[in-house]
């Protein structure tokens, strides 16, 4: 009788084991209880097509498509692992998470909150919902409830909640999660600022939402009744613009890029410039490929500014790979960005992380506070945002 051939590739948990390691050098991983839920999930089963490796790299994996637009995927577990941080999570606490995806999340949610926890996972895709369903029962977690839902209004029938994340990009806060989360509970979402996300965590108090932390993040879109405002269209060539309003500028700026440009050299940009400039409510762009040739794999993109001044519209971008502004048609654009960017060196660059936000609720009898200088303010459907840094800025 022959011997058994051995094997040398690694198992499961010695890749669940590595992951953990590399985003705990990566400086990623610093709660116990988050590492304890990591390597107690097994990621592969959340992602039953893919293969082992790729299962537990440091990668997110897409998973849904809607006519070729990505819809749903299993987020990276570096920024798993940041926002179940930020929410300190606690046993027996109550959870909800909108954005259900593999089901993956909710897993490691229902770790962290053990036996006498309740976790309750919301997604807008019943396809989606089901799968989530499937993956937590071959897991082991079958007493996650999953709801196929718009997670714009929450799940009230568990409410109220001592946690609310939500693993999809979200532009404001819904009255419904507002409502549905307890007095001094914390509510952790990845919220659009511009032209990025960044994942806040809110602590509701007093009438209000105090952000307590912030990291940089990117995740799909909310769908539904609250959806993003962000459009992508194609402008021709292979070339598509990304806004909130682009399908009023996509005429305007086929026009301007059509046009000879002019080139200021102009110190390199990085995430925190871009947020310092949306967080300023400049009219921020994206130009990057036709989503035909998108991958989930964000290929390399250019910012810039849109504006109309005195001498008509005007366009400024970040070169991809110089110092470099590239401009067209008139000034104004090329003037925000610079004046923004000389503020934004005036204070050492301050990461996102640096930076706090509170957010009123519209619907109540609170009114937000006069504004604190160097502030600045943003009015969106349900909540108004006061931004502010540890550093005086002139405005």
């Amino acid at each position: 009788m022959s011997a058994p051939i051995e094997s040398n590739s690694p198992t499961p948990a010695e890749l669940r084991q590595a992951l953990v390691e590399k985003l705990r050098r990566d400086g990623v991983l610093r709660d116990e209880a988050v590492e304890r839920a990591l390597c107690a999930v097994p990621r592969h089963l959340f992602l039953p097509d893919v293969p082992l490796e790729a299962a537990y790299s440091d990668n997110a994996i897409l998973t849904h498509e809607e006519d070729g637009v990505p819809i749903s995927s299993a987020s990276q577990p570096a920024i798993v692992a940041i926002m179940l941080q930020q929410l300190g999570i606690e046993p027996g606490m109550r959870v909800l998470e909108i954005g259900a995806g593999t089901g993956y999340n909710a897993a490691l949610l229902a770790e962290l909150t053990g036996p006498t926890g309740h976790v309750t996972t919301v997604d807008i895709g019943e396809e989606i919902a089901a799968e989530a369903r499937a993956h937590l029962d071959a897991a082991g977690y079958g007493r996650v409830r999953v709801v196929a839902a718009d997670g714009a209004a929450g799940w009230p029938d568990d409410a109220p909640y001592d946690r609310i994340e939500l693993t999809v990009g979200a532009t404001d806060v819904t009255p419904a999660w507002y409502e549905q989360l307890a007095e001094g509970g914390l509510l952790a979402l990845p919220l659009w600022l511009g032209m990025s996300d960044a994942s806040v965590a809110f602590r509701k108090r007093g009438g209000a939402l105090h952000s307590e932390s912030l990291a940089p993040c990117g995740f799909m879109r909310l769908r539904g009744a609250e959806k993003s405002g962000m459009q992508w269209i194609s402008l021709g060539n292979g070339l598509s613009l990304g806004s909130d309003d682009a399908e009023r500028l996509a005429g305007p700026i086929k026009t301007l890029l059509a046009a000879h440009p002019r080139r200021k050299l102009h110190f390199m940009t990085d995430p925190s410039l871009i947020h310092w400039l949306g967080l300023r409510g400049l009219r921020l762009v994206v130009l990057g490929p036709d989503a035909h040739r998108r991958s989930f794999v964000r290929p390399r993109i250019r910012y810039g500014v849109y504006a109309e001044g005195a001498d008509g519209p005007s366009l400024s971008i970040f070169a991809a790979r110089l110092p470099m502004l590239v401009s067209f048609g008139g000034r104004e654009a090329e003037r925000q960005i610079v004046v923004a960017a000389e503020q934004w060196q005036a204070t050492r660059r301050i990461p996102l992380e640096q930076w706090r936000i509170t957010a009123w609720p519209h619907d109540t009898d609170t009114e937000p506070p006069p504004l604190q200088a160097g502030a600045y303010r943003q009015v969106r459907r349900h909540f108004t945002y006061d931004i502010a840094c540890d550093v005086a800025v002139e405005a």
